[in-house]
């Protein structure tokens, strides 16, 4: 059934702002090298908020406070994991370049992933968490190999551990590692069983 015109037209003009994120998503890593980390997130964090009123897509909201406070329980357990080779802001002992860094780039994976969720709008949960750990997974081994090669942002806490083969990125003990790869799942995971909406699905829909 084909949409409304006006309809159409509002469509068409959401589909576009994938590109804007993409863009605005490579723009923060390359920022990195820039600016202190930890106050580029930081500032992105809160941008992300007026960036999505601008955008109407403030359904959003709720997946970006989940992802500060998943992060958040992240960074509680694993706090004394983390001391980097530059003095970041510390809050009760909570490295906040970690704490804003997870924060953002939950986010933002949804962000990526929200575009194409309408693809399996009437597939299971399986097919939809393959299809965010298709984009989750790549892009957290680039994040983390441009981090630690390109910007030299190194964790002196876990440094003696060796990294993942071939990037040699994640120098962790491997507890750690193999959360890197889970905790955008729990995220997915969470945001699935709130119930909470994707803006571009329910325009498809």
């Amino acid at each position: 059934m084909a949409l409304p015109h006006a309809a159409y037209e509002f469509h068409k003009w959401k589909s576009q702002l994938l590109w804007f994120d993409k863009i605005l998503s490579i723009l923060v890593i390359l920022l990195l090298g820039l600016f202190r980390p930890d106050w580029l997130l930081i500032a992105v964090f809160f941008l992300i908020i007026p960036y999505l009123v601008l955008t109407e897509r403030t359904l959003l909201l709720h997946h970006l406070v989940a992802a500060f406070f998943i992060s958040l329980l992240w960074m509680v357990v694993a706090r004394e994991e983390y001391a980097y080779n530059t003095a970041f802001i510390t809050i009760a002992g909570i490295n906040l370049y970690p704490l804003f860094s997870w924060s953002v780039g939950l986010f933002t994976l949804y962000l990526l992933y929200s575009h194409y969720e309408h693809l399996l709008h009437k597939q299971t949960l399986s097919h939809k968490l393959l299809l965010f750990t298709g984009i989750y997974w790549p892009l957290l081994i680039f994040a983390e190999t441009t981090a630690y090669h390109l910007f030299n942002i190194r964790n002196l806490a876990t440094a003696a551990f060796p990294g993942l083969p071939l990037c040699d990125c994640i120098h962790a003990p491997l507890w750690m590692q193999i959360t890197y790869f889970i905790i955008g799942i729990v995220f997915f995971v969470i945001c699935y069983a709130l119930k909470l909406e994707n803006p571009h699905h329910k325009i498809i829909k």
